[in-house]
């Protein structure tokens, strides 16, 4: 084993650990069509809050519970939301899978890696965070709008719709 295979582990746990423990918005780099960008988001707000349904991406409201994350936490490569005591979680590791909040587990579907080009990758997998293409779709909110995301192919994604800016990745 050379030098530089020792040294690869030590900063890959290095990068993790320096992201565990920052709790902030997960967002898309491309602001695409909305100028205040899009975050990883939980459906509805108040008493029409659906922790059921896949996470969206929509329109960043900074402060907000049902937007802020801790990636790395409660374990490595775990995307946590304080607010409900939840974990994302891959509805399968295929492409098209949405991802769910769901009771925070070891589960394989609970691991993604957060790669240096923005990219948040399922672990062990070639398939990562996306949001739909095309145009936002207008909520309730004064200019407010929301995309669908899935797991896609990470060579195939397009890099405006698949880079996320990370809590404690600056």
């Amino acid at each position: 084993m050379n030098r530089m295979s020792k040294l690869v582990p030590l900063l890959v746990i290095a990068l993790a650990g320096s992201m565990s423990g920052a709790e902030g918005l997960v967002s898309l780099i491309d602001p695409l069509d909305e100028p205040e960008q899009y975050c990883l988001d939980v459906p509805g707000w108040g008493r029409r809050l659906n922790l059921e349904a896949p996470l969206m991406a929509h329109t960043c409201k900074p402060g907000a519970a049902d937007e802020l994350f801790t990636p790395g936490h409660p374990g490595p490569g775990q995307l946590y939301m304080k607010a409900y005591d939840r974990c994302a979680a891959a509805e399968s590791a295929r492409p098209g899978a949405a991802v769910f909040l769901n009771k925070c587990d070891s589960s394989k579907l609970q691991q993604f890696s957060f790669e240096p080009d923005g990219k948040i990758r399922l672990a062990d997998s070639k398939i990562c965070l996306t949001v739909a293409g095309g145009q936002g779709t207008p909520t309730n909110g004064p200019s407010h709008l929301r995309r669908d995301l899935r797991l896609e192919p990470c060579n195939a994604a397009d890099s405006a719709l698949s880079r996320w800016q990370i809590p404690g990745s600056n």
